[in-house]
Order: C-alpha cells, then structure tokens, then sequence
C-alpha cells in the first residue's frame, strides 16, 4: 500500500486489537454486573461503578489506537490514543471522589478531561476527513457545526431546559457547560453522519453508533444536574457503549476514501433540514408564543447564524471550484473530441459509430475513402441500408450479439460502392463501456485477403489430392518434435497400419531402434532451421513387425505460427536395398562358397594392418594341388561341388575372429589375427592341409585332393597387403617346387622363384610377339602300308636364353595366365600356313593333313570358331586338311557347351578327334554325342602293349570300341617294332611316336620328306 493510500484509509487493527476488545467489553459488563449483584442504594457508588467500567474501557482504546499508530505510522491515531487517554483520566478522578452528579460547582477537573475526550475524538475525525483541501476541510467543518448547534438546540429547547427547572439557581458558566457537553457529543456525530452520507462501512456505522450513545447518556444524564440513579445507569451505559464501540471502530477495516465534497441534496436535507426544524421550533416558541429566550438560546441562535453564514460562504466555494472544474472540464472535453476526431481520422481502419437505434452517428475520412461515399450520405442513415438483403441477416444477428455482451464472430460483408465495385468488408464491432448507447464498428477491405484466403484454400484443396492420391508414401509431421499429423493411404499401405494407429506418433517411434539417433539429429537440425531440405535412407517398422527400408526426402517450411513442418515423401526401397545388398556382398564375397573374396578379403588386411602390432598377424595362401585335372575330367559341377566342401573344411579350423577367403579357381587364403599364445601359423597351416587331404566322395566317386600353402608373417612394421600377398603367393609356389601336399614359410627365394615366373610370363607375352613360339611337326602314317598321311603340331618356344623350352614348361603358365588362347592361335596359323606351302609345292601330298591340339579355354572361347576359320583361310588350305585333338577330359568338362563347340567347328568342315581317350570319365554315351571321326589312345596304353597283359586289353578295347562307333583310331607313343605289329594285328588304323620319327621345325621335315 502506497503513503497515500495509508493517509487516507482507515486500516483494521493489529490481531491483538480484537481480544483486547473483548477484553474491555468483558471488563465493563463483570464491572456493571458486580454492581447490580451488591444492590447498592449509593448513587455515588454507581457512579464510580460506571466510571471504573469506562477506565477498562478507556485503557483498551489507548492500546489498540496505539497499534494503529505504530503499525501504519499516522498521526491522527496517536490523537485517537490522547483522547481515550483523557477519558481514563476523567475516569481516575469520579473513582477517588471527583463526582460530575449533582454538583453544582462546575467545571471540574473530571468534566475538563471529559469535555478533552470529546474535542479530541472530534478532532480525530475532522483530521480524518482533510484531503488536503481547505475549502473542502472547512466546508465539512461547518457543516458538522451547524448540525451539532440545530441539534443542541433541539435537545435545550424540548429536553435539557424542562429537566434543569429554574435556571436562575444555575451560574451562566454551569448552563453553557451542562449545554457543551451534548454540542460536543453532537459534533462528533454530525461529522460521522457526513461520512456516512459518502460511504456506510461497518467502521464509519460503529463510530456513528459510539458517538450516538454518548449522546444519549449526555442527555438522560441531564448535564449531570439533578439525576437519579436510574437515569445515571442508563446514562452510564449509554457512555460504557459509545466508549466501546469508538474502540471497535479503531478495530474494523477502512471505510472508502474520503474525496473532494460536491453538492448533494442529501446533504443539504440532512444538514439544512435539521436547522430549518430548529428554526420552527424558536419561531413557535418565542415569536408566536412570546416566551422569553435563555442565555443558552441567544448562544446557541448567534452560532447558528455564524456557522450557517460561514457554511454558505464555503459552499458558495465550493460551487465555483466546481463550476471553474466544469468549465474546464467542457473545454478539456472539446479538445479531446476534437483530437479524437483527427485521431479517428488518422486511423489506418474505416470507424463507423452507431447509435443505440442503428443509425450512424460518425464516420471517419477511411470509412468514407473505403465505401466512395462521403460522410453526410452516411450519418443518419441505418447502418444495414449500406448493405444487400442478403447481409442484412448477419448484421441483425451481429448488432443483437454486441448488445447481449457475447463473443462474436466478425462478419463479412458485400459492400457495392457508387461507381458500381465491389468490395468485401469486415466488420468488427464493440460496445463502449462508458457510453453503451453507442456502437462502433471497425470496417476493413479483406476483398485481397478473401481472394488470397481462396487461393489458400484451393491450393490446400491442391495439395490434400497430391498428398492422399500420390502413389509413393507421404506423411506431414511437426519438424521440432517430429509427430506425425498426418498420413496418405499409400504409407498406411508401405508400413501395414492403420491411419489413426500413426497420426500422433512421433517418426522415432516408428523408426527402427538402430536408425533412432540419425532420425533425431535431422529432426534437431530441421528443428533448427539448419536444413530446409535434406533425404535420408532409414528403415520403419511395418505393423506386422517387418521392416521397410525408405528413401525419405523431408521438405521443411514455416507452418504460419512461427513453427515448422516437415513433409516427406517415404519411397519404399526395400527390394532395391536388398538387392543393393545382394550386389555389395556378390561384390565382396565369392559366390560359390559364400567366402570373402579377394577384395574383401584384402579390404580387411589392410585396416588390420594399420592397427596391428608387426607379428601379430599371419597371411596364409592355399592352392589345391591338380584341381585342374579333376575339373577338366570329371566337369564343372563336382569342381564346384569340390570347392564347396573344401571351403567348409577350412571354415571348421579357423576361428571366428579369422578370416577365411578364397581368391578364384583353387586358391583360398587365411588371415590369422593375434598369433602367437600358442596359436602358431604353421600348426594352423598343417591342421588345414590335414583336413583337405581327407578322403572325400564326389557323384559317386572318391577323390583326395592335397594342398600347398604359403605363410608370411607381418614381421616388420609397415609391411603393405600387396607385399604380404604377394610373398605368401611365392611361399605358395615354393610349396608346389617342394612337391606339393606341405607347407612352406615364405623366405627371400620364395620370392624369387614367383619373381621369375612372372618374367617368365612377360618373356612368353614377348616371346609371341616376336615369333618364338614356333610348331614343330610328329608324323603321322597309315599303319597297314606306313604311308604318310599328316603331322602332329606340338608346339616349341625358341628362348633367346634359355634354349629351346618343351611345352610342360610353358604351356601350363600360358593356361594359367589365359595366354594359350595366343599361343594355340599361332601354332595353328603357323601350321595352317606351312601346311599350305607343302601341299602347293608336291602334288603327291595335296592329301597331307595336320592335327593341331585345342585346350579347354580355347573351345570354349567364343571367337575360336573365327580364329579357325580366319587361319584355314590364311593358309589357303582345305578345312578337311585339318585335325583338332580336344582332350577327353577337356569334352567332360561341362558336356553341352562342348557338344555345342564342337558342332559349330565341324560345321567348318575339318575333322576331330578325342586326344587322350582312356584317361578320362566319359561314357559310350557322351561319346556318341560328340561329332569326333576319331579316338587317339593314349600312349600310357600303348607303352605296354606286349608287355602289360591289362595296357593290351585296353588298346584292343579301345581300338574295337572306335571301330564299333564307326571311328578311326590313332596310337600315340608308338616306339618299338613290337607295338606297330601287336596294333597292325589289332587293325588300329594310324599311329605316331619316336618309331615313326620325333617332333621336329619344318625345315627338317621338309628335308627328311623332300617337301620344300
């Protein structure tokens, strides 16, 4: 509470302020009791029984008013304490004897304090009421003297002149005071009364009630002349009440502030009323009557004229301040009307003002701009005239909502202006409190916000169709927080929920837990405004509980309200990302075993290798020995199926923190981590060659297969995965040199023995280039007559080091390498063309043929057909000139493609034969198959004929064999005189071997047989 407001608000009293109260009243009432109970006689002993009730009474107002005092810090209260003060004083010296009854030696000591009590209970209110203005403090004053003075004369005239009887026998001082004493009582009552007349508070009706009941004990007291005891004890009572009541009065709340006076007639009622009743009662009395007037009555009359002349003077005061406040107030009231026309004007919205009927009473320059008419074709027209029929519904409704004091929508309006536009208004209308007779209206031109509204609304319309009808899944979220408003069907579709089970969801709880921390650092950095677009792959849990991997593109934009959306469109990549997968593990993984390949398996060497400390990592490379001749025997499929079961071998010795990888055909390798600890590489490499070493049945047959296998060691520090490799290979090969089946550790030779195989290898790549690799020609005879018919071609590398190098030791790396396809070709177009020149050059052999051996990679080479051709052509030799041999275990590889092969070859009109026949698998069936006009038998057989009763039976079985299928047949290695007669006896048809006369170069065979 502000100073001011303290000054001028009556507070209530402390807590204790009440139970003394209660106290004093408990007091007064055990004192009074006390008296009645003695039933004394005494009138002096009542008086002082009174006065004791008052000194308990008188105590406790100077203690709550000092409370008062000391808790709001105001002066008028510590008056208020002095008076209580002065009553108990008063009080003090009727107890030791200093009686107020029936003395007529006045004033005493005890009617002095009594008479102060009472000027300072009416100087506390009178202190109360001072605003600060003087004309207004003395007004009051006044008027509470001229009430007291009617009202004291009033009580002289009808009351206290009949009970005092003679007066003669009073001195003049004892009839003013025994006349004072009520005026004062009085006093403080008219200034309560005015007080009530501003506000009737529990406060201000208690003082009035105290200051009431002391003066009805002045009055039945009768000045204190000539009582009884019966009216000293309702008199005392009356005074035991107005003290205690005074008493409760400091106690209650405030009243309402006391304010500048204006003029009332209920004022003037109260207060003039009064005197003009005194004024008929002396007119009554000592004009019609003619009764001669008192001391007191001249008193009392000169006063009333004094204080009502002094209150029309200040009254007349207070007009003229009120009149010059009016005045300026009128003035005051012009300019602000007229500012709040300029203001009206000035501002931005169209302000129509209405009257309580409906008809305009102002409008400003906007309105008039916004309707094209001017103001007076406004004012004094119905505001709905303005407006179509078609309006007028919604403005009746509006104009009943405002007066009925209810929320109400704005409506809006067609308005057609005089030149004959349309615009569309918004009107929003209030009722002033202070003046609700009045209505105002704010018009506004929503005509653009309308259009923009139904653009909005058809572009919304726009886009809930592209949402719900879009066939990739979409979804509206808010991007802070990331729940789900709302979904199409194509995404209730992609995840297998209904619409309601996602709307309210957040896009993490349908998020799969692994991808839960890149959803929410996009929605933070969404949420931040860091990103306005962004896409992300992430997978969502269907319903069922599968899960869909999505491509999301997430769009974000301001949602109007100072937050953001977030749309995305959700594409359902879950087979592309399968097969994303499937493609990254074919790329990574060999697809026969399912193993790591070399990539991969190099891929992972490397990151080990950055991390690892030298030594404790070990490189393994396992080659299985003779892979080649079972796959090109027994076919394609049992190679598979033999690799297969080799990879599971392998994978039950390593450990699951090894790796185990296969590099392509027969090589497989292992990456040991952590060695040492009692896991030794070369323990590992012995229990992985033991285990590929076990016996193993492949469609129907047994086969064992052994292994080489080279270990490197990182061994030092910054060793490379191709240096690693690279000596783990050449351990490898040194393992093969060794014999195979065993395990070697790479050293500096195993180094350079890889190293020399790959010189090799580039030498045989120059070597083709330079034309070293030359044929070299093996006769071939008819064996009844030993008749010339053609050559073998075996072909020779002419090293310019190294001599002349046979074919077991280059042909092998060339398959290896994929350069036999080279290889083979030159031989048969270097043979193709020498064929040609010894054919043109001695007609007796223009039946001269020569038979030229295909590998495997060459028949299944596409363009083997075309290099055949291109080369027959070259040689300009008939295509019946030449033999293709094909191994039997090449035909066996893989039957159909061979089949296939062969056909188109024959389809060229040179002739085939199966080179090898009787080391292989084939049946009589396959046999059949094949579009081959001869077997050659291999000269394994043919070696012991003669000799090896079974190596005989096998050469007259195969010889009867071909025969039977309508074949010629061919005996290789024939050497002695022994073999060609056992196979004249036999009628195998050719032959050919050292016998006959060894593989030589042209230039021989030209000499021998006089071809040049």
């Amino acid at each position: 509470m502000s100073e001011e407001q303290r000054r001028w608000t009556w507070q209530p009293g402390m807590p204790v302020a009440a139970r003394t109260v209660a106290l004093a009243a408990s007091w007064a009432a055990l004192v009074m009791l006390g008296a009645l109970a003695i039933g004394t006689s005494e009138l002096h002993h009542w008086e002082q029984a009174i006065a004791l009730a008052l000194l308990g009474v008188s105590l406790a107002g100077v203690f709550v008013a000092r409370s008062r005092a000391d808790a709001e810090a105001q002066d008028h209260w510590n008056l208020l304490a002095v008076a209580f003060a002065a009553s108990g004083i008063a009080q003090l010296f009727v107890i030791v004897g200093q009686s107020r009854i029936n003395e007529h030696q006045l004033p005493s000591i005890t009617d002095v304090a009594f008479l102060l009590f009472q000027v300072l209970v009416a100087g506390f209110f009178l202190r109360y009421v001072n605003t600060g203005n003087r004309v207004h403090l003395a007004t009051h004053l006044f008027d509470a003297l001229l009430l007291a003075t009617a009202l004291t004369f009033l009580l002289w005239e009808l009351v206290l002149r009949h009970d005092l009887g003679e007066l003669s026998r009073l001195s003049g001082t004892t009839q003013v005071l025994v006349v004072l004493d009520p005026f004062l009582d009085f006093l403080v009552f008219s200034l309560v009364v005015l007080l009530l007349l501003v506000d009737r508070s529990p406060v201000r009706v208690m003082s009035l009630l105290g200051a009431t009941a002391l003066a009805a004990g002045d009055v039945v007291t009768g000045g204190g002349v000539n009582v009884e005891r019966g009216r000293l004890v309702i008199g005392g009572l009356c005074w035991i009440l107005g003290v205690l009541a005074l008493v409760i009065a400091v106690a209650l709340p405030a009243g309402r502030r006391v304010e500048p006076l204006r003029p009332t007639l209920t004022r003037l009622a109260v207060v003039h009323g009064t005197v003009t009743v005194g004024l008929w009662v002396a007119t009554w009395k000592y004009v019609l009557h003619d009764q001669p007037p008192t001391v007191v009555t001249v008193v009392i009359g000169l006063l009333t004229g004094l204080f009502w002349t002094s209150t029309q003077i200040a009254w007349h005061r207070v007009s003229s301040d009120w009149a010059n406040r009016l005045n300026g107030s009128i003035v005051e009231l012009q300019q602000t009307q007229d500012e709040l026309r300029e203001l009206l004007d000035d501002l931005p919205a169209a302000v129509v003002v209405l009257a309580r009927d409906g008809r305009i009473r102002e409008v400003n320059a906007q309105a008039s701009g916004l309707t094209g008419l001017r103001a007076g074709d406004m004012v004094g027209r119905y505001f709905t005239d303005l407006f179509s029929a078609d309006d007028r519904v919604a403005l009746v409704h509006m104009w009943n909502e405002v007066h009925s004091g209810k929320a109400m929508e704005n409506p809006t309006l067609t308005f057609t202006r005089p030149d004959g536009s349309t615009v569309l208004l918004e009107g929003d209308s209030n009722l002033p409190l202070r003046n609700p007779d009045r209505v105002v209206i704010a018009l506004r031109d929503v005509t653009q916000r309308v259009m923009e509204a139904n653009r909005l609304e058809r572009a919304r319309e726009r886009f809930r169709l592209a949402f719900h009808g879009a066939p990739t899944g979409m979804a509206l979220s808010s991007d802070a927080g990331g729940t789900i408003l709302d979904v199409n069907e194509s995404l209730v579709r992609m995840l297998g929920r209904d619409r309601d089970d996602l709307i309210g969801r957040t896009v993490e709880e349908i998020s799969h837990p692994d991808d839960w921390q890149r959803t929410i650092t996009m929605l933070h950095r969404g949420g931040t405004q860091d990103l306005e677009n962004y896409r992300v792959e992430r997978r969502y849990l269907r319903g069922d509980g599968g899960v869909v991997w999505a491509r999301t593109w997430v769009s974000v934009m301001d949602d109007g309200d100072g937050g953001s959306l977030a749309i995305s469109h959700i594409e359902d990549v879950t087979e592309q990302r399968h097969n994303e997968e499937r493609l990254e593990w074919a790329a990574t993984h060999d697809g026969l075993t399912g193993l790591p390949n070399r990539f991969r398996f190099l891929e992972r060497l490397g990151l080990y290798l950055e991390t690892a400390e030298p030594g404790s990592i070990a490189v393994l490379f396992i080659d299985l020995d003779n892979f080649k001749v079972i796959n090109d025997s027994m076919g394609h499929a049992a190679g598979d199926q033999l690799l297969q079961t080799m990879s599971e071998r392998l994978r039950s010795v390593v450990r699951d923190r090894d790796m185990l990888g296969r590099f392509g055909g027969d090589e497989f390798i292992v990456l040991l981590r952590d060695i040492g600890n009692g896991h030794n590489p070369q323990d590992v490499a012995e229990r992985l060659r033991q285990e590929i070493a076990r016996p193993m049945e492949i469609d129907g047959a047994e086969l064992s297969v052994t292994a080489s296998i080279g270990i490197i060691l990182s061994d030092r520090p910054g060793i490379t995965t191709s240096e690693m490799l690279r000596d783990a290979d050449a351990a490898m090969y040194r393992a093969k040199a060794r014999g195979r089946d065993c395990v070697e550790v790479f050293s500096p030779g195993s180094h350079d023995a890889t190293v020399l195989t790959l010189r090799t290898t580039n030498e045989l790549r120059r070597g083709l280039e330079r034309g070293e690799i030359v044929p070299y020609y093996q006769p071939i005879v008819q064996l009844d007559d030993g008749h010339l018919v053609g050559f073998e071609v075996l072909a020779r590398w002419r090293h310019p080091d190294r001599g002349l190098l046979a074919p077991e030791q280059f042909l092998p790396m060339a398959e290896e390498t994929g350069l036999i396809g080279d290889v083979g070709a030159e031989i048969l177009r270097a043979s193709l063309v020498q064929l040609g020149r010894w054919r043109d050059g001695d007609p007796r052999f223009e039946d001269l043929t020569v038979s030229v051996n295909v590998s495997v990679r060459q028949l299944m080479s596409s363009q083997f057909v075309d290099i055949v051709a291109r080369a027959l052509a070259e040689g300009g030799v008939p295509s019946g000139a030449l033999w293709l041999e094909i191994t039997e275990s090449a035909l066996m590889s893989d039957v159909k493609a061979a089949i296939a092969a062969l056909r188109e070859l024959r389809g060229l009109g040179l002739h085939l034969a199966v080179d090898d026949f009787g080391t292989g698998y084939s049946s009589l069936t396959y046999l059949k198959r094949f579009p081959v006009e001869a077997i050659k038998v291999d000269r394994g057989f043919v070696n012991g004929l003669g000799i090896d009763v079974e190596d005989s039976m096998i050469v007259e079985a195969v010889i009867n064999l071909g025969h039977s299928l309508g074949l010629s047949v061919v005996a290789e290695g024939v050497e002695t005189p022994l073999q060609l007669s056992r196979l004249r006896e036999l009628n195998c048809d050719r032959g050919q071997g050292y016998l006959f006369g060894r593989p030589r170069p042209a230039e021989l065979v030209e000499a021998e047989y006089s071809l040049g």
